[in-house]
């Protein structure tokens, strides 16, 4: 799982949901690094608000993202945001598949359906 956020507080909730759902998070900084860590994750949350390095757009960033077709990408941003929601969404849906726009609160209420928990280890054996 990927993340591309300047925000501490709401990244440590989608790493830390990732972490219960069995999956290793990395936090990302551009372009470089995304396409570094694509090959191996299977999600890529990208904050349409997110502070970024000079020569760097969100645009950009959702492009690339999308040019790594086993990448489920979830774009998110506050809900007063509604301009880049849309123009993430007419991105998104132009590319097919199963990605998602949402506002923040919409991302966080819906976090564990996205990233749900993974089994306790043993629990087939515990069944028995």
């Amino acid at each position: 799982m990927i993340l591309f956020t300047s925000d501490l507080l709401f990244g440590s909730k989608i790493l830390g949901a990732a972490k219960h759902a069995g999956l290793r998070g990395q936090g990302v900084r551009n372009r470089g690094a995304l396409s570094q860590h694509a090959p191996q994750a299977t999600h890529y949350f990208l904050d349409l608000e997110a502070d970024l390095a000079e020569g760097e757009s969100a645009e950009e960033l959702l492009d690339a993202a999308l040019g790594h077709p086993h990448l489920c990408v979830y774009a998110f941003a506050g809900h007063l945001q509604a301009d880049k929601l849309r123009a993430a969404q007419a991105r998104l849906a132009a590319s097919g598949g199963r990605h998602q726009v949402h506002s923040r609160g919409s991302l966080n209420a819906r976090l564990v359906e996205i990233l749900p928990p993974a089994p306790p280890t043993g629990a087939a054996s515990e069944s028995r």
